[in-house]
């Protein structure tokens, strides 16, 4: 049996139990489509929400091209009432096989058929409704449901997916203007589709975000990451990356946009040795249509990074480029972290003496201070935060810069910064 004479069979098989005459109307979805409109959550969202809605479950194994000769076995599960019996489907991206249920008094039945191939799975979904407004009524809260569930984690596309965790705007000491900048590009691009389209620019746009490491680029990161309700992917940093991974990546967010795409450490990505510089641009150019996408990379030293990628927009539109922070960021998350455990005075004097040190390194000098007392089963005192600013003091001179580095680093490095704007 062929993939399109399997498909076909199972298409037909749908169509002929849902005929015209008697009120229905069948819909074909590319997954690119169905994936925009979360029908992967259709099973969470029904057992999550609605459970008195299904009414019938038809669980499909997934089959090999090499297996089409032997027609799949479906096993069909009926449920009564609220007692749904598909639990062990729950928390996963996906389903094969069929889901009817009742929305506002009317039929909707869904059919998702799979092909395990070389690539993946390849699905085809169906829909089956007596009513129109009823199929755009579900559809809606079901996108709804699905954008809750991408905000709880970044998609990896070569490890495990990162929980996303709560960030607050407040917890971001960023110099003047500039984190309102990034958020009203970030918020602009996704709320503006439509002017886009109105004006003939291709609805995409690319963001670099430049500086040392620990001076806010992580956590400004994972606050658009927390509050922006959109489809987060990301590539780790590891030196076996390919050009196929980047494509791949960026295919999936153009299936399921709005998306962001994250690039971390863009410099050394480039630098890798399965790599190609010029592919990676064709990528950004748009060879591939990336409607709705918005790309944001990351760099520690944009002056490694090939002129091709910084002074040509509609690759990277805007750069912004953290600064070490100045005294008056410094003094804010000193006070943040530190106050009730310091007095103002000395803090304000850890805020002048502490020149050069990143967020992470100012952050650090509390910490460390708090645990030491802790270690001393003591309460904290001015004297100990001024003793840990100079055990920082001291180890920021000694050790390498690579350490320095190495210091700075986070679980996923993503970044922001920002006081030169390039276009």
């Amino acid at each position: 049996m062929s993939q399109s004479f399997f498909l076909n069979q199972h298409i037909q098989e749908f169509a002929s139990a849902h005929p015209l005459e008697d009120g229905w109307r069948v819909y074909e979805l590319p997954d690119e489509a169905a994936c925009r409109l979360s029908f992967h959550y259709l099973l969470d969202f029904i057992q999550s929400c609605h459970p008195e809605c299904l009414k019938r479950r038809i669980a499909m194994k997934c089959v090999a091209e090499g297996e089409l000769r032997v027609r799949p076995c479906d096993e069909e599960i009926e449920v009564p009432h609220k007692e749904v019996e598909c639990g062990r489907e729950l928390q996963s991206d996906g389903w094969f096989g069929q889901v009817d249920m009742e929305w506002v008094g009317y039929g909707i039945h869904f059919k998702s058929l799979p092909i395990m191939t070389a690539g993946g799975y390849p699905t085809v979904y169906h829909v089956a409704t007596q009513s129109n407004i009823a199929l755009r009524l579900f559809i809606r809260e079901l996108e709804c449901y699905g954008r809750t569930r991408e905000k709880g984690h970044i998609t990896v596309m070569n490890g495990p997916d990162i929980p996303i965790t709560p960030v607050e705007w407040d917890d971001i000491m960023l110099p003047h203007g500039l984190l309102d900048a990034i958020r009203s590009n970030v918020t602009s691009f996704f709320e503006n589709g439509d002017r886009y389209k109105q004006l003939g620019i291709p609805h995409r746009r690319g963001l670099l975000f430049a500086g040392p490491p620990g001076c806010g680029k992580t956590v400004t990161l994972k606050a658009l990451a927390y509050h922006t309700r959109v489809k987060v992917i990301t590539l780790l940093g590891k030196s076996n990356i390919d050009d196929a991974e980047i494509e791949n990546t960026l295919e999936l967010a153009a299936r399921c946009t709005p998306a962001i795409v994250l690039f971390e450490d863009l410099d050394k990505l480039l630098m890798g040795k399965y790599v190609s510089l010029s592919y990676f641009l064709n990528l950004l150019d748009g060879l591939k249509v990336l409607n709705g996408v918005l790309v944001i990379a990351t760099c520690n030293e944009p002056e490694k990074l090939d002129p091709a990628l910084l002074y040509r927009p509609s690759r990277f539109d805007r750069i912004w480029t953290f600064p070490v922070p100045a005294k008056e960021q410094r003094l804010m998350l000193l006070e943040k972290r530190g106050q009730g455990y310091f007095s103002r005075h000395v803090l304000q004097e850890v805020a002048e003496r502490s020149q050069g040190f990143s967020m992470a390194y100012v952050q650090e000098i509390v910490v460390n201070a708090l645990l030491e007392s802790a270690h001393n089963g003591t309460t904290p005192t001015d004297s100990d935060l001024l003793r840990s600013l100079k055990t920082l003091r001291s180890q920021r001179k000694n050790i390498t810069k690579k350490l320095d580095s190495l210091a700075e680093s986070d679980g996923v490095g993503f970044a922001l910064s920002s006081h030169v704007e390039i276009s």
